[in-house]
């Protein structure tokens, strides 16, 4: 059959070559300008019959001819036949991939595209993001796939401090890793999903450790090799930013990686202690040490750590014995010395209140959302075994919620010192509240958690400033007295003059206004805002006064204020709403006095407060000169910051006739009694609507929004709530659009 085989082999391999280039060509062409892929087809339906009918004609329109036949010919005819079949093969290949490629084409724009489309219009990100990417490695040039991928997703850099680690990744719920290779690695992609977009793994040799959550950039990761095999490795901080319930402990807050046990100390781990003559060698205890003005040795403390029976040893054993059958539970009934000492017998410390609230997931912002506590051993009867997974956290730690409570470095005044986490006989929120006892106190739920790391006496000593507070008990004054506290926000009123000028470059569906204003107090920069409203109004704006989160005293850009704000209130401006955002003292493009929203007593911060109450007047004083907005219906709005601020601006002034709030209360910290919040909110009497999610880890249930419930001045039938179980700092959008336009739609 393959006589003539040298030029058959030219004939195929010519023919596949320029079939390979024309098909290439009008696959660019008719992808590029959108050509309908029956028309691609058809091409290649006649490339195809050209093929076959020039092999016929190759084959049948030869003369036949009579060749030696050598032996040599025959070897040169067998490669030739060979390559023959392959190159026939090759291009019927060609053809095959180019048919299957048009028709998967013409599948993307029939069926697959619709389909991406109508999943991000739902908000399935996951799906569009996934399908897209998948996608593109078929077409990457495709231009409304690449489209909706940047719709829905971003990318992520990791970064180290430390060779040879490598970083892997799950995307949303994946059940699998993925490797990304070595650090540093950047430009991962990684979809916009509404929780757990992405979770990174570093491993280090035989170590791993786990982020939170959407957590990437730099991690350091020094430390890692020297993390014992019952620990967990914690990253090292530097400038972090840390609360606790009423207590504010700043953002400078740095830290060296460190290594915090998985498992509380058991009891059997503890009698090895016993056992080893611990408390009888004097260079494990914290002796002599000044307590309160009293200064105490060893030899005459050591006498004060017996158990039942008179031997050394926790509180609630025998003769130097833990109850029987006991030996994997928690050892309890220790006071801080014992629970020091154990520590440096093995050769490790106490964590300070930093480590422990890094390591409980209660450090900085991490609080948005309160770590669930149900499966917890909290408000039970009975302690559980350092090993039962029901109370592990993220971390790989168990039990650091609840079970028992667990001594921290850090003193508390002169004679107290800091134990956290709560026991198992506590309240649920025990776990994110404050507690401190005496060194000596060796009560049941007394505990210890061991960590590996280096000396860092500034925040091992730091002395932790607490008063415990109780707002629903604290004095309210006379009105007398109030009116007093309220006329520091006043000022003599003159008619406010303002510079105003359009704003463009952001949404060409609205009119963007940039006022400008003298403030009434003394300052060289004046008082300046916004009003955005919608170009389709018809009458009269419906104002919305707008008081910012705390992102207005960490972002420095008004640009990038607007640009979120008119995203995320377009909800509001849809209806015939209309903006009203002014940069308060100390927040966004204004010069900044206060680094955080916590509150103090500082007079600094009661002068803030007192220019930010001014400016929200005189605002006010502003657009109620205007005839085009409808002052008698101005509404406020505020979340977190904005929320707890209203506490004071709502009493101070009266043309505001309704209030939105969401995630708020009266926060922990106190200010001056002249401007207190608790004293303020009696007053406000206007209807109020107020989104809260119970997991808040803020502004608590207990101690911040339970106290703003009950002393909010307005009526019952006028103030409605939503509690919202489950949820934290972060109010889902769909509840506060929906229920913001029907209180709304109610009072305006």
């Amino acid at each position: 059959m393959f006589e003539g085989s040298n030029k058959y082999f030219q004939f195929v391999s010519g023919f596949a070559a320029f079939g390979f280039t024309f098909l290439q060509a009008i696959d660019w062409f008719f992808e590029k300008y959108e050509i309908d892929v029956f028309y691609f087809n058809l091409v290649l339906i006649f490339l195809v019959f050209g093929f076959i009918l020039s092999v016929f004609y190759f084959f049948y329109s030869k003369k036949k001819k009579e060749k030696k036949d050598t032996s040599e010919n025959e070897k040169r005819s067998f490669f030739f036949r060979v390559g023959n079949v392959v190159v026939t093969s090759a291009l019927l290949f060609l053809f095959i991939y180019f048919f299957r490629k048009s028709n998967t084409r013409k599948d993307l724009i029939e069926n697959t595209l619709p389909n991406i489309i109508k999943a991000y219009e739902s908000g399935d990100n996951l799906y569009v993001f996934n399908k897209t990417k998948s996608l593109l490695d078929e077409f990457p040039e495709n231009e409304l796939l690449n489209f909706y991928l940047k719709k829905v997703s971003y990318k992520i850099n990791v970064e180290t401090d430390l060779d040879s680690v490598s970083v892997e990744i799950k995307i949303a719920n994946d059940s699998s890793w993925t490797n990304k290779g070595f650090l540093p690695v950047d430009s991962i992609l990684v979809p916009v999903l509404k929780t757990n977009d992405y979770q990174i793994k570093l491993v280090y040799k035989t170590h791993e450790y786990i982020p939170n959550p959407q957590e990437s950039g730099f991690i350091s990761t020094k430390g890692i090799e020297n993390t014992p095999k019952e620990h967990t490795f914690r990253p090292g901080k530097k400038n972090k930013e840390i609360w606790f319930p009423g207590i504010y402990l700043g953002d400078k807050n740095s830290w060296r990686g460190y290594s915090i046990s998985k498992t509380e100390v058991s009891n059997s781990e503890y009698k090895k202690f016993i056992d080893d003559n611990g408390y009888k060698k004097p260079r494990y205890w914290d002796f002599p040490i000044e307590i309160g003005g009293t200064v105490y040795e060893y030899e005459n403390t050591i006498k004060l750590f017996k158990d039942k029976y008179d031997q050394f040893g926790p509180a609630s054993w025998s003769y130097g014995k833990f109850p029987e059958n006991q030996e994997n539970f928690p050892v309890t009934g220790i006071s801080w010395f014992e629970a020091r000492a154990f520590a440096k017998y093995k050769g490790m410390k106490l964590p300070n209140i930093f480590q422990w609230l890094d390591s409980a997931q209660l450090a900085g912002f991490e609080l948005f959302t309160l770590p669930n506590t149900e499966n917890s051993n909290l408000n039970s009867n009975f302690l559980r075994e350092v090993n039962d997974k029901r109370g592990v956290n993220s971390y790989k730690i168990k039990n650091i919620s609840g079970n028992v409570k667990e001594w921290t470095t850090n003193p508390h005044g002169n004679n107290r010192y800091a134990i956290l986490g709560g026991a198992y006989f506590d309240k649920s929120y025990s776990f994110s509240s404050f507690y401190s006892l005496s060194p000596f106190d060796r009560s049941q739920g007394n505990g210890i958690r061991l960590v590996s790391s280096e000396k860092n006496d500034l925040l091992d000593k730091k002395i932790i400033e607490y008063e415990k507070r109780d707002i629903l008990n604290e004095n309210d004054v006379s009105n007398e007295v109030f009116e007093v506290y309220k006329d520091q926000f006043n000022y003599p009123y003159t008619r406010p003059k303002a510079k105003v000028e359009k704003i463009s470059g952001y949404d060409d569906n609205y009119n963007i206004e940039k006022f400008e204003l003298k403030t009434v107090y003394n300052n060289n920069e004046p008082l300046h805002g916004y009003i955005v409203y919608s170009k389709k109004t018809e009458g009269l704006i419906k104002p919305i006064i707008i008081f910012p989160t705390a992102g207005g005293i960490f972002n420095n850009s008004d640009s990038e204020m607007l640009k979120g704000e008119i995203i995320d209130k377009k909800y509001l401006l849809e209806e015939g709403y209309g903006l009203v955002m002014p940069i308060y003292y100390s927040t966004f493009s204004r010069k900044k006095t206060i680094n955080t929203w916590w509150a103090n007593e500082s007079d600094e911060y009661k002068e803030t407060m007192i220019k930010i109450g001014k400016d929200f007047k005189r605002s006010i004083d502003y657009i109620e000169t205007r005839n085009d907005i409808d002052i008698k219906n101005l509404s406020y709005l505020g979340y977190s910051w904005g929320s707890i601020t209203s506490n004071i601006l709502l009493a101070i002034e009266k043309r505001v006739k309704t209030a939105f709030l969401a995630a708020g209360g009266i926060q922990l910290p106190k200010s001056k009694k002249e401007i207190a919040p608790s004293i303020f909110v009696r007053r406000i009497n206007i209807p109020i609507m107020h989104i809260y999610g119970k997991s808040d880890g803020f502004f608590r249930y207990e101690d911040s929004f339970l106290p703003w419930k009950k002393l909010i001045g307005t009526n019952p039938k006028d103030l409605f709530i939503i509690e919202l179980d489950g949820v934290g700092h972060g109010i889902p959008k769909d509840t506060i659009i929906k229920s913001h336009l029907s209180f709304l739609k109610k009072y305006h």
